[in-house]
């Protein structure tokens, strides 16, 4: 009987390591070395999903969305294109 108790829990003890080590670990969701152009270049020629998740919006539609906001007036600056720009209010 005390075998058993002891068993049931280092099993118990083995579960809670499961469970609670992932919560404690710093793992960082983004590890590309990407520049923020190098991002926008690898959402728009990745994955179709990559863009859906990451800006909320399929690639045609931020297209679209680039397009209405030049034709609006808006305009790549010195360092930053225009998609970039979107792109980075997108995702915040």
């Amino acid at each position: 009987l005390v075998w058993a108790s002891a068993y049931i829990v280092h099993l118990i003890m083995a579960a809670v390591t499961l469970t609670v080590t992932p919560l404690l670990e710093n793992i960082p969701y983004h590890t590309l070395a990407l520049s923020g152009h190098g991002w926008v270049m690898e959402l728009l020629n990745g994955h179709p999903d990559c863009i859906k998740n990451e800006l909320g919006m399929r690639k045609h539609v931020f297209h679209a969305l680039v397009a209405a906001l030049r034709a609006s007036g808006l305009q790549d600056s010195r360092h930053i294109s225009l998609n970039e720009k979107v792109a980075i209010f997108l995702y915040m």
